[in-house]
Order: C-alpha cells, then sequence, then structure tokens
C-alpha cells in the first residue's frame, strides 16, 4: 500500500509551488485521531486557488503529482460544485476539493465545513496567512422530529408494497433496486435515529454510513444480511419480508423512546396486503406440475381392434 505520509509531504511541496493555489488544506482521516487513517484512507485535499475552473476541467495539471490510473468529478462534502478524484497508479487516492481563494474566510460560518473541521484538520499551505481557527464545540445531534418520522415510517412502508408490486409484475430489476438501493438507504437513516434515541449516551454516529458496524445495534448488524436480495424472484421477496421485520422493531423502539403515536394507520392491515402480494407472486412463478398424458394414437389402434 502507498505511504500516505510521503503523499502528503509530495502534495505539501506541490501547493507551495504551484502559484494558483493560495492555501490547502488536509481533512478527513489523515488528519484526525479518532478513527484515524489506515493503509486504505484516502487523502482529502482542500485547494483555495485563483482559478477553480482550471483545476476542475483540466486534467493536466494531475501527471505533475505522478502518473495515475483513473480521475473523475463527483459533488463536494459542502454541496457547492464538483471536486476531483484520482487513483494514482500507487494505488494512493486523493480527493482535490476545490474552491475559490476567497472563500477562505468564510470557512468558520460553513455549517458544512465546521462539521469537516471539527473532526481534525492541518494546514499544508497559507500563502496569505489567513489562518484558521478549529470551530467551536458541535451542537448535539437531535433526534427525529415527529413530521420527520412519521414521514420517513410512511416513505418506507410505501416502497416496501411498490418493490413487492414491481416483482409481482416480474420486473425483477426494478424491484431488486428498491430493495437494495433505496429502501436500505431509508433503513439506514432508522437505525442512525435508533442509535441516537435508544443507543450508549455519548456513542458518536457518524454521516450517512461511515463506521455503520461501531454504531449501529448488534441486532442491526445480525440482521442485516437477510434484508439484501440478490437477482432472483424468492431472495427480493425473502429480504422485503426480512426488511418489513428490521424496521418495524427498530421504528417501534424510537417511537416508544420519543413518545411518538403510531406513525401507520393500520400496519397490521398493510402488512397483510404485502404478503398477499408477495404469496401470488411466489404462486405464480412456481413450476407447475406436468399435464395427465392422455392416450397416444397407438393406445386409441389397440382399443378400437378389441
Amino acid at each position: 500500500m502507498p505511504a500516505s505520509g510521503a503523499w502528503i509531504s509530495r502534495l505539501e511541496r506541490w501547493a507551495e509551488k504551484e502559484p494558483r493555489i493560495r492555501f490547502a488544506l488536509l481533512v478527513g482521516s489523515q488528519a484526525r485521531t479518532n478513527e484515524p487513517a489506515d493503509p486504505f484512507s484516502d487523502i482529502d485535499l482542500v485547494l483555495f486557488v485563483t482559478d477553480p475552473d482550471a483545476f476542475v476541467s483540466d486534467e493536466r495539471w494531475i501527471a505533475g503529482l505522478g502518473a495515475y490510473w483513473t480521475s473523475h468529478l463527483e459533488g463536494n462534502a459542502l454541496e457547492t460544485g464538483p471536486e476531483r478524484r484520482v487513483l494514482f497508479e500507487d494505488g494512493q487516492d486523493v480527493d482535490f476539493a476545490v474552491f475559490p481563494a476567497e472563500f477562505v474566510g468564510a470557512l468558520a460560518n460553513d455549517d458544512r465545513a465546521a462539521a469537516v473541521l471539527r473532526r481534525g484538520f492541518r494546514i499544508l499551505v497559507d500563502k496569505e496567512a489567513v489562518g484558521l481557527a478549529a470551530p467551536g464545540r458541535a451542537p448535539s445531534v437531535a433526534p427525529p422530529t415527529l413530521s420527520e418520522f412519521t414521514n420517513l415510517v410512511n416513505d418506507y412502508w410505501f416502497h416496501l408494497v411498490w418493490a413487492a408490486k414491481k416483482l409481482r409484475r416480474g420486473e425483477l430489476r426494478t424491484a431488486l433496486g428498491a430493495t437494495n438501493g433505496y429502501l436500505g438507504a431509508l433503513l439506514v437513516r432508522a437505525v442512525r435515529w435508533h442509535a441516537l434515541v435508544r443507543g450508549p449516551r455519548g456513542r458518536e454516529v457518524w454521516h450517512a454510513e461511515r463506521y455503520f458496524e461501531k454504531w449501529a445495534d448488534p441486532r442491526v448488524i445480525r440482521e442485516l444480511p437477510e434484508t439484501v436480495a440478490r437477482y432472483d424472484a424468492p431472495s427480493v421477496a425473502r429480504a422485503l419480508r426480512a426488511n418489513r421485520a428490521l424496521f418495524s422493531w427498530l421504528t417501534d423502539e424510537v417511537r416508544e423512546g420519543l413518545s411518538y403515536p403510531p406513525a401507520i394507520r393500520d400496519r397490521p392491515g398493510l402488512s397483510a396486503y404485502l404478503d398477499r402480494i408477495l404469496d401470488e407472486g411466489a404462486a405464480a412463478s412456481a413450476p407447475r406440475p406436468p399435464a395427465a398424458a392422455g392416450p397416444t394414437p397407438g393406445d386409441a389402434r389397440n382399443h378400437d381392434a378389441r
């Protein structure tokens, strides 16, 4: 695996020599002490430059850092535009988030930027002597409001039935995508809420699915494999039922912990409807027994002869 420390030194020297880069900041796992980098970690580099478009739309500058395999654009963590992600030929991947140089002063006032900086940062280059103070303590993460909770539960159950209908109609790929994709994303939100409401006090619940296995309830980890489907109808049907079971006890415990009323008007009726769709689909796709064989032409001739 690549030596990240050597790579960070290389990036620092490069940023210092590149006149368009006015401020360079190391963030992410390479800059934090809590859940620090390991041999598979990427390098998150934030660049404040005089010509952002030159770093986003033109790849030629990458070759100055080393030979690379891939380079592509995706949205940055602040959702203000693209960042460039590069996989170099020694296996090191580097994320270059590029911002206008004048944006440095606004960092401290951006909530999303502050959330990143609180986990740790290191200034690599500061040509304008701007400096950067660590943000104050993060506000505590709030559990879902009644409106948020009710909407998520209804959204989840709606798409459980929707996926079952797609499966019943023979749209297997669509049903599979909903089961492993959309429903899976909503399930993660429910797991996060459960960790906030019912988990140990002070446990850090990371964004998205980072370190999911560390903050999710151990029961979730045990049951989660059954909620993931393969590309066949019986597997999707089983996964939908497993999704229902896991999501139900998770949201029941969240609701009880927050003293919220039930989010679904008639969950037993809705659940029975889901089962009916899945059962009908299983019956329709079950192999049919061979039809009883009728008399052969030879049998008819022998009968006539008698």
